[in-house]
């Protein structure tokens, strides 16, 4: 009896599940395959991971792993100076290699962007490097003819606002202590802030054949941004 209960429990969560899905989308499975159809077929493609955490040389989650304050881990921005960037010989190289598309992180969970936004001070354009280095990335490529994706960090440990959970690098030793941390902390003037973001990497760079947001977050958020996504692409 428990176990045909169980298997009862989980055909209706599967089949909420699906149905959620579909109504997030509104797509069929041929529309579906049809819009893959192009990633199905290309296969093999670039990722590069790139942010002020480069700086470091030891992983883009070093300001958490090392619990590194603000402050400390500013001078990675303030250093930020890639002179021997050279996106065109990058895109000469992926296409030679016979790959058919790139993504590059355009934010990570620092915080940092390789774009120039209009909401924060903490991107590329104010680093000694000063310029958008992601434009000059798009750039590149698309004059090579692979397809680009743009990769960005629904985490970021650099807004203020940014609720401090179990992977942020301000995490207590004592659960009891998040409360008191997150008191004058508003996740929403966050969400906004991710929206306005997206929407910049979505509407000021061309198009935008793949979107990757990283990190799962419960399905209430995932929601509203497979919606916001689909009525910007």
């Amino acid at each position: 009896m428990k176990k045909i209960i169980l298997l009862i429990a989980i055909y209706l969560v599967s089949n909420g599940i699906n149905a959620q899905q579909k109504k997030i989308w509104d797509e069929t499975k041929e529309e579906k395959t049809e819009r893959l159809a192009w990633w199905t077929n290309d296969r093999f493609g670039m990722f590069i991971h790139w942010g002020s955490y480069s700086l470091a040389s030891r992983h883009e989650w070093v300001k958490k792993h090392e619990v590194i304050d603000d402050v400390t881990y500013k001078k990675y921005f303030d250093n930020f100076n890639p002179d021997l960037y050279n996106p065109r010989e990058w895109a000469k190289l992926a296409k030679a290699a016979g790959m058919k598309y790139a993504v590059i992180t355009t934010k990570h969970h620092e915080g940092f962007t390789l774009f120039d936004s209009d909401f924060t001070e903490y991107n590329v354009t104010n680093t000694p490097y000063g310029k958008d280095a992601l434009k000059e990335w798009v750039d590149a490529f698309r004059e090579e003819g692979l397809k680009i994706g743009f990769y960005y960090s629904l985490i970021d440990w650099h807004h203020p606002e940014y609720t401090i959970d179990r992977v942020h690098p301000l995490k207590p030793k004592n659960k009891e202590d998040y409360k008191a941390l997150n008191k004058e902390r508003d996740m929403s003037v966050y969400r906004e802030y991710l929206m306005n973001q997206v929407t910049e990497i979505l509407t000021n760079y061309g198009k935008v054949d793949m979107l990757w947001l990283d990190y799962s977050f419960p399905d209430y958020v995932k929601s509203s941004l497979r919606r916001f996504v689909q009525l910007n692409s």
